[in-house]
């Protein structure tokens, strides 16, 4: 048995199949949708919501497990043995999914251990963080070697992603109606990176998507540049072309990168920037396992 077992949500993006290759407890968050209830993950895929989505007027509501979702996962790994957790969530600056895990650790008995750990990310950014403790959980190593591991990711990677349209954040209250409409009338597409509590900020107000896609190669090249090799995720809700795009857009510029994957966004976080976004996750490669060289059999979507 591995000295620790590993928790994480749904918001991390890591498939069933993927989590149980590697031994992750993942607690779905919920999307709701015209009355409906989906497990993210579960009972709902991205191309799923996205077909769901198409035309509707209002967004579907996303909501976070309760402490007794955790409380569950959590006895039942302390009863197959386990001594100690390491519990791995969405950023507290987007969600308060986290504090419903916290709220579990204060019951924990003495003798066991818990770890509530903020990835102070989101996506496959807090997916990244969770598989590279479960490979230090499966080669044997301490709770401790995990955090540090998470804890060096977290200070290094860079996310940006560029939504086709405001229309989802503007439905969803992200962004107003003005914002949408002279995004749109001037043909402005938003860069979008995640500060370091994991709260958005605009990055770039960039001319069209052929400038947006400029803007996110240059800046991995320039993160490249000041971290070493990297390795990265080209991302997209339904936008292959645009992610060959930008994967392309990386190459030309030389910078020391390798693509690991072509990955998509889940259906939480989908729901707030729709369909045709695109985007790229980046992280140094020294801290990336290569027993997870393999993730493109298990990340690359299909919306056929």
């Amino acid at each position: 048995m591995n000295q620790f077992a590993v928790v994480t949500d749904s918001a991390a993006d890591i498939p069933l199949a993927l989590a149980e290759k590697w031994g992750i407890h993942v607690v779905p968050l919920h999307v709701v949708f015209q009355g409906k209830d989906y497990r993210d993950g579960v009972d709902i895929t991205t191309p799923e919501l996205l077909r769901m989505m198409d035309g509707a007027e209002a967004l579907p509501v996303t909501s976070q497990p309760t402490p007794a979702d955790f409380l569950e996962v959590y006895k039942e790994l302390f009863e197959a043995g386990y001594t100690q957790i390491l519990s791995i969530h969405l950023a507290r600056a987007l969600s308060a999914t986290i504090e419903s895990a916290r709220a579990i650790a204060g019951q924990i008995p003495e003798g066991l251990r818990l770890e509530v750990v903020d990835s102070c990310t989101a996506t496959v950014a807090q997916g990244a963080m969770v598989l590279e403790a479960a490979v230090i959980a499966q080669r044997g190593g301490t709770i401790e070697e995990a955090l540090e591991r998470i804890d060096a990711i977290r200070r290094s990677y860079h996310i940006y992603f560029s939504p086709d349209t405001l229309d989802n954040l503007v439905k969803g209250g992200r962004a107003t109606k003005a914002q949408g409409f002279a995004t749109t009338l001037l043909n402005i597409k938003l860069v979008i990176g995640l500060l370091e509590d994991g709260s958005i900020e605009v990055e770039k107000k960039a001319k069209g998507v052929k400038g947006a896609i400029s803007h996110m190669a240059k800046q991995v090249a320039a993160d490249a540049e000041a971290t070493g090799e990297l390795i990265y995720y080209v991302l997209h809700t339904n936008q292959r072309e645009r992610a060959y795009q930008i994967a392309e857009a990386i190459k030309k510029t030389g910078a020391p990168v390798r693509e690991l994957t072509e990955g998509t966004i889940g259906p939480v976080i989908a729901t707030h920037v729709g369909e045709g976004a695109i985007g790229i996750f980046t992280m140094p490669a020294a801290l990336h396992a290569p027993e997870l060289d393999d993730l493109a059999d298990y990340l690359t979507p299909d919306f056929s």
